[in-house]
Formats: C-alpha cells, sequence, structure tokens
C-alpha cells in the first residue's frame, strides 16, 4: 500500500477533496481555502485516468490543477491518485512505427531511418499515428513522404500496365480485322 508520504498525487488529491467538503459547508461570504504543498518530495508522481486507469507520470507542481479536471457530461473527475480507485489498465500490443520489432522496420531500414523508439504497447493505430506525430515528427514526415511515394508509383505503374494491355489488345483486334 502507498503511504501518504510517498505519493504526493495521494496528498494533493486528499487536499482536493477537503477543499470539496469545506466549500459545501461553507457559506459564500466566506474567504476561499487555499491548500498547497510548499515543498514536494519529488518531481513527478504517477495518477490514473478514470477513463481507463493508465498510469500518467505528472509534474507535480501540475497535479493539483490536473486532479482537478472534470468530464464535461457527468461531471465526474477525470483523474485520481489511487490506483484503486481507477478501472484496471490493460496495455496495448500495437507497436510504435520506430519499434525494433515492428513492421515498419524495414521499409525504414530501407530509406535510412535507424531512430528506435521502446513504446511497444500503444492502444490501436490511431495511438500510433498520435504517437509518431507527437513523439518523432521528423521520422514520421519522413515514413509518410516515402508511404506517399510508394503509393504514387505504384498507382502510375499500374495504369502503365494498363495501358500497355490495352495497346496489345487494339493490336490484336487490328490484326485479326485486316486478316479478315
Amino acid at each position: 500500500m502507498v503511504t501518504e508520504q510517498d505519493n504526493p498525487a495521494l496528498r494533493i488529491q486528499q487536499q482536493r477533496n477537503l477543499k470539496n467538503q469545506i466549500s459545501e459547508l461553507a457559506d459564500q461570504d466566506e474567504a476561499e481555502l487555499i491548500i498547497r504543498e510548499s515543498s514536494p518530495r519529488t518531481r513527478y508522481s504517477t495518477i490514473y485516468a478514470m477513463r481507463d486507469g493508465e498510469p500518467l507520470r505528472v509534474p507535480v507542481k501540475l497535479i493539483a490543477a490536473t486532479l482537478e479536471k472534470r468530464d464535461r457530461k457527468t461531471g465526474q473527475y477525470l483523474f485520481t491518485a489511487s490506483k484503486e480507485e481507477a478501472p484496471e489498465y490493460k496495455l496495448g500490443e500495437v507497436k510504435c512505427f520506430l519499434h525494433p520489432e515492428s513492421e515498419d522496420r524495414k521499409v525504414l531500414d530501407e530509406i535510412g531511418v535507424a531512430a528506435i523508439c521502446e513504446s511497444g504497447h500503444l492502444a490501436n493505430g490511431y495511438s500510433k499515428r498520435i504517437h509518431g506525430l507527437h513523439r518523432h515528427k521528423q521520422e514520421w514526415a519522413m515514413f509518410q513522404e516515402h508511404v506517399a511515394e510508394r503509393k504514387e508509383y505504384e498507382i502510375s505503374d499500374r495504369a502503365e500496365r494498363q495501358l500497355q494491355a490495352t495497346l496489345k489488345l487494339a493490336e490484336a483486334a487490328a490484326k485479326s480485322s485486316k486478316a479478315g
């Protein structure tokens, strides 16, 4: 069990909950109560998303603001410091396109992208794309440009083959009409 001293996020969440309880009891004419951690022991702490239980490392100075965020539709808090309050987090199985075992690695090696990323548990293809866009901007741009060029080449090659096949058919039709 994580103690209050070991987890600054838990302390900040308890402060948030205490402020909520106090504000429910206090008259509106009374001054606002401010509770602030003045000397955090660590620079980062882990909180958990209430949507899917994903653990997130957040700078301690941002934890209070992050824990205050609420869902616009339901009004429920989006994050908690207590792992037990959050749903069980399940890792994804999609690998970053720069992962050594990624299906895209062969193409990246062809175009000379040597960068490596160890992210191997992304949720889905959409997460993979967003991860690439935000974490590996230049490599993602190179990869996407290569993919677009390859598709363009394949389309033009297919059109050329169709043209050649059409010309052969026309030539064969012309020969048969002359012979007949």
